[in-house]
């Protein structure tokens, strides 16, 4: 992204998950604030009846379904397990590259014991501090911490917060390991499991590269990668899934999922009208340190 301004990608995650809360029937995820965490222009665009018309037939439901899909679903799986953690005494709760997500105003208020951080490039973040403030006061249990992964360690910007890295805690990661290098995803994997206590939890998703795709989901996946290269925050990431596992393995990480999107599809989007189906260009990931 570039600096001086919020990230476009959040941005436009955050009018997906708006989209699909507003007129889809029956949401496979629920952000009633989603609208109101975006752009104006997003907002303007989603209120306008014929581009909603539009964005919501059943052709663009079976194409550009799939990124909807592949937003939504990575943020409902994330919160299902993590609400099984909060139930099971975890009581940190860490979004890395938080970006526009709202569960501090969906839930932190149902689960005051949870001490939540925030990690973002500050850019993003300020523009969303100030967007929360207009929504409502910020919960006491929730921390901002500005940090740009490209050139900071996560355990850096952990020992300038509150974070207590002797007590289990939940990570989730969403929408940005596609953003970053390989190398700096594997060096953020391995970065969490030196510092974060025993039987905390991970939840990411990860791209898988386009080669190893085929006709709509590889014509897909080359779609997004440019427009998000318009967006000028390239997509960059991508991995196999077996060499990832075998990574992840080697840092102490156990596996505990890693769903395919016809995985997720049979999950969440089994015999829905609207045709929606998730993108075999991401995998959903959940792992355990030992």
């Amino acid at each position: 992204m570039k600096s001086g301004r919020a990230s476009k990608t959040a941005e436009a995650a955050a009018a997906i998950r708006a989209n699909h809360y507003l007129y889809a029937k029956h949401p496979v995820f629920s952000d009633p604030y989603a609208l109101q965490m975006t752009s104006t222009a997003w907002r303007s665009l989603l209120s306008h009846p014929l581009l909603n018309k539009a964005l919501n037939s059943s052709f663009c439901n079976r194409t550009f379904g799939l990124l909807t899909a592949q937003v939504v679903a990575r943020s409902r799986y994330a919160e299902e397990r993590l609400f099984q953690a909060i139930e099971g005494g975890i009581r940190q709760y860490v979004l890395i590259g938080a970006g526009l997500d709202s569960f501090i105003l969906r839930a932190a208020a149902r689960y005051p014991e949870l001490k939540i951080y925030e990690f973002d490039h500050p850019d993003t973040q300020n523009s969303k501090i100030k967007t929360l403030n207009l929504l409502g006061s910020i919960p006491n249990n929730v921390e901002f911490a500005p940090i740009n992964f490209e050139h900071e360690k996560l355990s850096d910007a952990l020992q300038r917060s509150g974070f207590d890295a002797d007590q289990a805690s939940f990570f989730s990661w969403l929408g940005t390991t596609h953003y970053l290098s390989p190398e700096t995803t594997l060096a953020t994997l391995q970065d969490i499991s030196s510092f974060a206590a025993a039987n905390s939890e991970l939840v990411l998703d990860y791209s898988i590269h386009y080669k190893n795709l085929s006709g709509i989901e590889r014509i897909g996946a080359l779609t997004v990668s440019k427009f998000t290269h318009i967006l000028s925050e390239p997509i960059i990431g991508a991995f196999c899934a077996e060499q990832l596992h075998q990574s992840v393995q080697y840092m102490g990480y156990r596996i505990l999922d890693d769903l395919s999107g016809n995985e997720i599809t049979a999950r969440y989007f089994c015999q829905r009208a609207d045709g929606i189906r998730h993108t075999q260009a991401t995998h959903l990931l959940h792992l355990k340190i030992a």
